[in-house]
């Protein structure tokens, strides 16, 4: 009997292969929903991976300036994934370098459209909005910056320095008011809040913020400054002294440095010591025979110490140096008004007058000029149009109550 075991063993061996390949080409008709979804999600995030190389490319190029070059790493970088809004964002800035407004704008825009939290976006929409002159909506922007990152003192300056640019100094101080005990130990912030309380004249509200600032660093010589002048707007001339004279350690120029000369001289006659104050103005135009500004501070103190000769000398100065300027021809005036040479006082005066309508001082001086010649409704006249201009002004009323009673004499 022949012996079929291998063979039949092979054939059904043969068979089963046969039926379990048909049977699993059949069922392989294609991936899953769910296979699908994964392998799509498995390319998202390879993308997302691949285009995280070309976008640090492409801020390297941007940080070295190299604006052509980050522009093409970042479009790579958003053609493998469009949705990432940092990727937008760094290409706003790119076309906001580039001067390209409103490319820089729809950028922006988009990387704010995909990411409503993303603080940048609404930072760089606020410095756009500035460029664009749109200081409100840029103010806006900054807030809004803030509001996601309050740490970021970066947004409330940026907000600040809008505001202070626009005039709007109270709405300046009450930003800072709101926002800025988060930043208490802040040196910047501080010194921002100092200046802009200066702005307001709120005197010893920026001493505060200011002698904080220094406190933090000491070597600022600008908030130093600063502070010397809120020091002597507050009244606090002493301690205004003590800062100038520390400043004056530090500078190069020492006691000859311009600036703090002018402050010395100016913290000096604020406190009462006009001679001192008188000496040090002398200074400063000795030095510095050009500072226009010094030689109108010297004649004003030299008026008050009745050093008419050297009041003289700075009208005529300033007359050479800035014909343009009323305060030449002002000083010039008091002399001869001294002198009783109420004539050429008067022209002078009215000079003066001419070159600076907006200034009161020049038509003060000619009511009182008229008063002294006796013209006295001539100085009613200049006093009353003076008061429709300061209506809180007491002792000018005063002056028109006083000619209105010699008047009626």
């Amino acid at each position: 009997m022949t012996n079929h075991t291998p063979r039949r063993i092979i054939g059904v061996a043969s068979l089963i292969v046969a039926v379990s390949a048909s049977g699993l080409l059949g069922g392989c008709t294609g991936p899953t929903k769910r296979g699908k979804e994964a392998r799509a999600l498995a390319n998202t995030k390879f993308n997302v991976v691949r285009s995280r190389v070309d976008y640090d490319q492409a801020d390297q190029s941007f940080r070295a300036g190299n604006f052509l070059e980050a522009k093409r790493h970042l479009e790579a970088a958003i053609e493998k994934s469009g949705d990432q809004s940092e990727y937008w964002t760094l290409l706003g800035r790119i076309y906001l370098e580039t001067g390209s407004l409103q490319d820089s704008l729809a950028s922006f825009e988009e990387s704010e459209r995909l990411d409503q939290k993303n603080a940048d976006a609404k930072y760089f929409l606020g410095i756009l909005a500035e460029r664009l002159e749109r200081p409100k909506d840029a103010v806006e922007y900054y807030l809004a910056a803030l509001d996601l990152s309050p740490s970021s003192s970066k947004m409330l300056v940026a907000a600040v320095d809008v505001l202070i640019g626009a005039g709007m100094f109270r709405e300046a101080e009450d930003t800072l008011d709101l926002h800025g005990d988060a930043f208490g130990h802040d040196s910047a912030v501080l010194h921002l809040e100092g200046r802009v309380a200066m702005m307001n004249e709120h005197w010893s509200k920026a001493v505060t913020y200011l002698e904080k600032s220094v406190l933090l660093d000491e070597e600022d010589r600008w908030t130093l400054e600063d502070l010397a002048r809120a020091q002597i707007g507050a009244g606090r001339t002493a301690d205004g002294l003590v800062t100038i004279d520390r400043l004056m350690e530090m500078s190069d120029e020492g006691t000859r440095d311009r600036e703090l000369l002018r402050l010395r001289g100016r913290c000096l006659v604020k406190g009462g010591r006009l001679r001192e104050g008188r000496q040090a103005m002398l200074d400063l135009v000795n030095l510095f025979p050009e500072d226009v500004q010094g030689w109108i501070d010297f004649g004003l103190v030299c008026i008050q110490v009745d050093d008419f000769k050297r009041v003289l000398r700075a009208g005529q100065r300033l007359v050479v140096l800035e014909p343009q300027r009323f305060e030449g021809y002002f000083l010039l005036g008091q002399v001869a008004q001294r002198k009783r040479d109420f004539e050429s006082a008067l022209k002078l005066f009215t000079r003066a007058s001419a070159i600076a309508p907006e200034r009161t001082e020049p038509r003060l001086a000619m009511g009182m000029c008229h008063e002294l010649r006796g013209e006295l409704a001539a100085a009613y006249r200049i006093y009353a149009s003076l008061a429709k201009d300061r209506p809180d002004d007491h002792r000018l009323r005063g002056r028109m109550t006083n000619v209105s009673i010699d008047l009626e004499d």
